[in-house]
């Protein structure tokens, strides 16, 4: 049964005995709406009449009955009509055409998804028989050489064309790169895709199922229905078009592969015409330079018997056809290294394209493990190519600068006669006129060839240029690539395994490796590469030689050295910054010996001829052990006695004990065992590496475990410091960051055994990376604070000289002692301590530090960011969207997760943080009293906190249109649930903005008074005067009386109430009272004190004495001054002060009254 075109509301069997009821009703309570109806009922009649649109049936969707979806046109003219009804309310006609105008997106997606699906079936059909007609054309003849008889221009005109030609092959493949790539995951993403849209399809169905809102008025019914149709088809077409996609898949791939070998054909071919045109032009060149010299020599050798001026001229013709051939030889240099780079740079493409292939098969399959690893290997230095690209734009530079010069001097050769002038006026004047006439004959033909050589040479030098150009974008495209490849490798190479995991076959793999190892042809090819090295260099050998036998020959002397510098350490009068520089130096000296040795020999090893691969292994993995040698020797010789760690830095005894000893043992195993692992690494046979290398590395991991578990043990001495110093979260979180570090290196140990060993040494170096990072910020923390030290001594030692010049200055008045010899008095100066420094001081160190810190760890792990972009690929579930133009489907991965994470950590750090550097860098350079900035401060560790938290829940998908109700909702809930809580926190929010009090403000709250110590968002902290803090709810602020004694003005008045007996004169106390209190030295003249008489008491004349005080802290004690003198000036002048007085009434039993006094 089919549901009828025309709306519910007018369909049934009733519909029309009930318009003809109720038609003056309808007509007066809808009039406005007749000009809706009429165009409701032409629309749906022309819709009825009209041919319905082809949809395809869903495959497996809902066969929900739904009427036949309007044309594009119809919606049209419905838009243009309902333009044209003046009774329409505005806001429903706004809404009825952003409904129509979504419902024509619709059906302009449903015919785009309908062409798609006829071009795929159309494709279905055609592709193989192109296919087939691409494979036979291909053929593997190479293009016909160039004719020798061509000339020079011919040659250059189809050079350019066949460039040009070469490029546009060149965007063909890339373009089809491109789609192969994305047709690879398209077999893996049609089903998703197709389970997403059923899905939506029959959310749809149910929609329309639903009954249309009662409260919707008929022209918003129907066009949420017309929106819903055309939704509905919009979907079955874009699932016929998956399906058409899916089912024509195998034949427009393999067409696609077709066209890319086509195209390849077709680049190769253009490329080996560029060559042979640039083989023959080359050797144009070369032949026409080599005819100008030859021609320019016999022009110099007949010119032997004829005036100088001839020779000379004749002489430059033959230097200038010299730089010809110079700049022509230099040319094809370039030209060849040009090609060979294009060469490389399309291996190296075709390379990626088919690692691309594999990775879009195996995914992650540890089979590609190996291979990925064998690719990572086999890149190119990028770092050579960028350390020449400066080189390479300098030469192009001058290059262009000597063609300039050379077309400046082409320009003045054009004008052969008058240069020929010019040469005539330097003749000899004593030669007759036809001698004259005679050398300049000879002159002109040198100077047209001179013309003609400076002609060929500009255009030499714009051909030079061309290739220098050309050289430097080959090698920029090559690097590129290059870095763009390493990155598809690094994205999956730190997740999948590079080796096999440790097995039964392991130990006989390990007794081959060891064989290799040890066998002494290795090393005496090592041995005899070695030698020859030193015989080719015997000066530098020598060199180095003197300067390894001198540190050793020194090296008692120079720890005497140290040991003599350390003593003035402490001593104010002597101790500079300088000796912790020189104490530095020498250690570092002491230090270097075995390091230098070990770089001395991987010097002469690194270009080895004989036995290649294990002599230049040897020397990579002789120069990382140098490194590593001078790293831990380092820190070794600054923990001995004496040194600068004890004697300068202040470091712990026993801990520089426990590190120089653990050291000790370390500095064996250390850099042996990298050694070892470089030399494997280098080998082109992996079974070293995978049998020797990896239990080697686990050696080495295993020997730094020890290392850390026992000298960052917390209960270690070395570390006991962190407690008393200012490093208090790095203390509390000793536990964490101490199982961290210990146990890094047992996971790496771990992973290489597991087959991760590519993961585990790219880890083990910035793990090592950031451990010296760490080590080198300790180094110039220590520097930093030693130097601010010594600057401190130095100022307190002035300011001690300068006092105690004053005092002998003032004793040299008075009288001498009997013995005639003055005595000084005692110097002393007070020992500094660090704590001492100012902190600003220290946060700005801290803040270098910091930066330092950030910046070399972007650095060292920023290379590993492209493998954590794998995570994007890991979906976790999909978020729905709706827009505008329908339903956006997004997916939340893994990647958003971590990144989410990521932005939560770093909004607790900034939150914790900013606010302090925002203090440091910025708030104590204006002027901003206290209370403003920890207003700024406080607000912006909110506003950071808020805007964090909306953007972490943006990353995973939860938008704010998504979240406002609910936080409308809660908010509601919240409001009345903890109504308290949030008037405190819009009190504090108010407090901070308006700032009736600020942070050291006096003030009365109630019966409390204080001052403010703290303004938090939910309450503040008041500290009175006992000494105790007082936790006072923000609110209470706003709704109860407050008084803020240092608002405005810190000036605030004393009252202090005086009561004499009634036979006092009143003019005299006003006058003694007056006289009292204004002798004190801390009552402000101005506004003046007063004595008022105020009233007739019960017992007393009652008077009050008002003064004003100018700083708030003067109040209590003024007060005190104020009662005691008083009353002292009162009893001087025998005024007293009444008790109270009462009049008791006694009553007796009998009704009677006596009366007491």
């Amino acid at each position: 049964m089919s549901k009828s075109p025309w709306p519910s509301w007018l369909t049934g069997g009733h519909a029309s005995l009930y318009l003809r009821l109720n038609a003056l009703r309808i007509v007066r309570r809808f009039r406005w709406a007749l000009p809706v109806f009429l165009l409701l009922g032409g629309f749906w009649i022309s819709a009825a009449a009209a041919p319905p649109v082809a949809v395809r049936p869903p495959v497996g969707g809902s066969a929900t009955p739904t009427a036949a979806a309007p044309t594009i046109e119809q919606i049209q003219a419905r838009l243009a009509a309902l333009a044209t009804i003046r009774d329409l309310p505005e806001n429903e006609r706004t809404q009825a055409q952003e409904l129509y105008q979504q419902a024509i997106s619709q059906l302009q997606a449903a015919k785009t998804y309908a062409d798609g699906s006829a071009s795929y079936q159309q494709l279905q059909q055609s592709a193989p028989v192109e296919t087939a007609r691409l494979q036979q054309a291909l053929t593997s003849e190479p293009p016909p050489a160039p004719a020798v008889t061509l000339s020079a221009e011919e040659a250059t005109r189809q050079l350019t064309q066949t460039q040009t030609a070469l490029s546009d092959a060149q965007k063909r493949l890339n373009d089809l790169d491109q789609q192969l790539t994305v047709q690879q995951v398209r077999p893996k993403s049609i089903p998703a895709e197709l389970s997403d849209l059923k899905e939506q399809l029959a959310e749809l169905d149910a929609k329309l199922q639903a009954a249309i809102s009662p409260a919707a008025t008929p022209l918003l019914a129907d066009a949420r229905l017309m929106v819903l149709n055309t939704q509905r088809q919009a979907l079955n077409q874009q699932i016929a078009m998956l399906e058409q996609e899916r089912l024509s898949y195998d034949a427009r791939l393999a067409l696609l592969n077709a066209q890319r070998a086509a195209a390849a054909q077709e680049l190769a071919q253009a490329q080996a015409q560029v060559q042979q045109l640039q083989s023959l032009l080359s050797a144009r060149r070369r032949d026409e330079a080599a005819a100008v010299v030859q021609q320019t020599a016999q022009a110099t050798q007949a010119a032997v018997a004829k005036p100088v001026v001839v020779q000379d001229a004749a002489a430059e013709n033959a230097a200038i056809s010299r730089r010809l051939e110079n700049l022509v030889e230099q040319s094809d240099q370039i030209s060849a290294s040009r090609t060979q780079f294009s060469d490389q740079l399309a291996r190296l493409t075709e390379r990626m394209r088919g690692i691309k292939q594999q990775l879009g098969i195996a995914g992650f399959s540890d089979a590609i493990g190996p291979i990925l690893l064998e690719e990572r290997r086999a890149l190119p230095d990028v770092r050579q190519f960028q350390r020449t690209a400066g080189e390479r734009q300098q030469r192009i530079i001058q290059t262009r600068l000597e063609q300039y010069q050379t077309e400046q001097q082409a320009r003045r050769a054009r004008a052969v006669e008058d240069h020929l002038k010019e040469f005539v006026a330097h003749f000899d004047p004593q030669w007759p006129d036809d001698q004259r006439q005679a050398v300049a004959a000879q002159l002109r033909p040198l100077l047209i060839d001179r013309q003609q050589l400076l002609e060929k040479l500009s255009s030499g030098y714009a051909n030079l240029i061309t290739e220098l150009v050309a050289l430097d974008d080959s090698q920029r495209k090559l690097s590129d690539q290059a870095v763009q490849y390493a990155a598809l490798l690094d994205r999956y190479l730190l997740w999948i395994r590079s080796s096999p995991p440790l097995n039964a076959s392991w130990p006989m793999a390990l007794g081959q490796s060891l064989d290799w190892l040890i066998d002494h042809r290795h090393w005496q090819a090592a041995g005899q590469n070695g030698w020859q090295a030193i015989q080719n260099q015997p000066v530098i050998a020598l060199f180095s030689l003197l300067i390894l036998l001198a540190l050793l020959y020194f090296r008692q002397a120079l720890i005497r050295h140290l040991g003599a510098e350390s003593d003035a350490i402490g001593d104010v009068r002597h101790d500079s910054f300088g000796l912790t520089i020189r104490a530095l130096g020498v250690t570092l000296l002491l230090a270097l010996p075995w390091p230098w040795l070990l770089g001395w020999l991987a010097w002469w090893l690194h270009s080895a001829t004989i036995d290649a691969d294990f002599s230049r292994g040897l020397a990579q993995g002789l120069l990382a052990g140098a490194l590593i040698t001078m790293n831990i020797n380092l820190l070794r010789q600054m923990c001995r006695p004496r040194g600068i760690a004890l004697a300068h830095f202040g470091w712990s005894e026993v801990g520089c004990q426990l590190l120089r000893r653990q050291l000790g043992w370390l500095l064996w195993i250390g850099p042996l065992s990298i050694a070892i692992v470089r030399l494997c690494e280098a080998q082109p046979d992996t079974l070293y590496n995978d049998a020797l290398g990896r239990p080697v590395f686990c050696i080495g991991s295993a020997a730094l475990t020890v290392l850390f578990w026992q000298v960052l043990d917390p209960r270690q001495p070395l570390l006991a410091e962190l407690a008393a110093s200012g490093a208090r979260i790095i203390w509390r979180s000793r536990y964490i960051w101490y199982s961290l570090m210990v146990g890094s290196y047992v996971l790496l140990a771990t992973l290489a055994l597991a087959g991760y060993y590519y993961t585990a040494l790219q880890l083990r170096d910035r793990l090592a990376l950031t451990g010296w990072l760490l080590l080198g910020a300790v180094l110039f923390i220590n520097l930093f604070l030693r130097w601010l030290n010594i600057s401190q001594r130095r100022l307190a030692l002035q300011r001690a000289l300068a006092k105690r010049e004053a005092q002998l200055a003032a004793r040299a008045k008075e009288a001498t002692p009997a013995s005639g010899e003055g005595v000084p008095e005692m110097l002393t100066l007070p020992d500094l301590d660090l704590n001492t420094i100012s902190e600003q001081t220290r946060s700005l160190m801290s803040l270098m530090v910091l930066i330092g810190l950030g910046f070399g760890l972007w650095q060292i792990w920023g290379g590993l960011i492209p493998a954590f972009a794998i995570l994007n690929d890991i979906t976790l579930w999909h978020q729905t969207t709706q827009t505008a133009v329908g339903a956006q489907v997004t997916d939340i991965t893994l990647g958003s997760i971590v990144a989410a994470g990521a932005l939560l950590a770093l909004i607790v750090f900034l939150a914790r943080n900013l606010p302090g550097v925002l203090e440091l860098a910025v708030l104590q350079r204006l002027a901003v009293d206290p209370g403003n900035r920890n207003a700024v401060i406080t607000v912006s560790r909110y506003l950071i906190t808020a805007i964090g938290l909306l953007a972490a829940l943006d990353i995973i998908g939860i938008g704010w249109d998504q979240v406002q109700w609910l936080v409308a909702a809660l908010g509601v809930g919240l409001g009345f649930g903890l109504k308290e809580i949030f008037s405190n926190f819009f009190s504090g929010l108010i407090l901070l903005l308006e700032r009736p009090i600020r942070v050291g403000d006096t003030v009365t709250l109630d019966t409390l008074s204080g001052t403010v110590s703290r303004i938090n968002i939910r309450a503040t902290t008041i500290t009175d005067w006992d000494r105790k803090e007082i936790i006072v709810p923000n609110n209470t602020f706003i709704t109860s009386s407050l008084i803020n004694w240092a608002r405005n003005d810190p000036v605030t008045r004393i009252v202090v109430p005086v009561g004499v007996a009634y036979d006092s004169d009143p003019q005299q106390v006003q006058q003694v009272l007056l006289e009292a209190v204004t002798a004190h030295p801390l009552v402000s003249k101005e506004p003046a004190p007063a004595a008022v008489f105020l009233k007739f008491g019960e017992s007393a004349l009652e008077f009050e004495v008002r003064v004003f005080v100018r700083e708030l802290a003067n109040r209590v004690p003024l007060s005190h001054d104020l009662h005691q003198q008083i009353l002292l000036a009162l009893r001087k002048h025998q005024i007293e002060i009444p008790f109270p007085q009462r009049d008791v009434h006694i009553y007796g039993a009998s009704g009677g009254a006596g009366l007491s006094q």
